[in-house]
C-alpha cells in the first residue's frame, strides 16, 4: 500500500470512528495542531479529543486532493459536521442539534514508515447553515 492509499484508509477509519484502526496510523508521540490552533501530543490525546467531538457531532471527511514527496503528505480536505446534540462548547463555536458546519482545509502530515509523526491543519473556508 502506498502512502496515498494508506492516507485514504486512515480517513476511512476516521469517518467510521474506528479508533483502534485510527490509532495505528499515529506514532505514540505524534503532534497534532488543528485548524483553530488547538495542539495535542500523543495518539491517546488525539483519540480522546475526537471521541468527544463525535459525542457532539458526526463528521465526514472527503479527500479532495493529496500528494506526497516521500516524507510528507499534503491534502485538501472537505469536512461536514452535523450536530447530533446541542453543543454550546463545540471547538469552532456553539452548535444546536441539527446544525451543520462545513470546512475546507489543508493538512500537512509528516510520517515515518507507516505512522504520522506531525500533523498541522489550516482551515481556509467555513460555512454554517442548513444545507440542502
Amino acid at each position: 500500500m502506498n502512502q496515498e492509499e494508506r492516507f485514504r484508509a486512515y480517513i476511512a477509519a476516521f469517518n467510521a470512528q474506528d479508533w483502534s484502526e485510527l490509532v495505528r496510523h499515529y506514532a505514540p508521540d505524534v503532534h497534532l495542531t488543528i485548524g483553530n490552533g488547538t495542539q495535542m501530543i500523543g495518539h491517546h490525546a488525539i483519540i480522546e479529543f475526537y471521541r468527544k467531538v463525535n459525542q457532539q457531532t458526526r463528521r465526514i471527511i472527503e479527500v479532495r486532493h493529496s500528494f506526497t514527496d516521500g516524507k510528507r503528505l499534503v491534502a485538501e480536505l472537505a469536512s461536514e459536521f452535523e450536530a447530533i446534540v446541542d453543543a454550546p462548547d463545540f471547538t469552532s463555536g456553539p452548535l444546536k442539534k441539527g446544525d451543520r458546519y462545513r470546512i475546507n482545509s489543508f493538512a500537512l502530515y509528516e510520517y515515518e514508515a507507516d505512522q504520522y509523526t506531525n500533523i498541522r491543519a489550516a482551515v481556509f473556508r467555513r460555512d454554517f447553515g442548513p444545507f440542502g
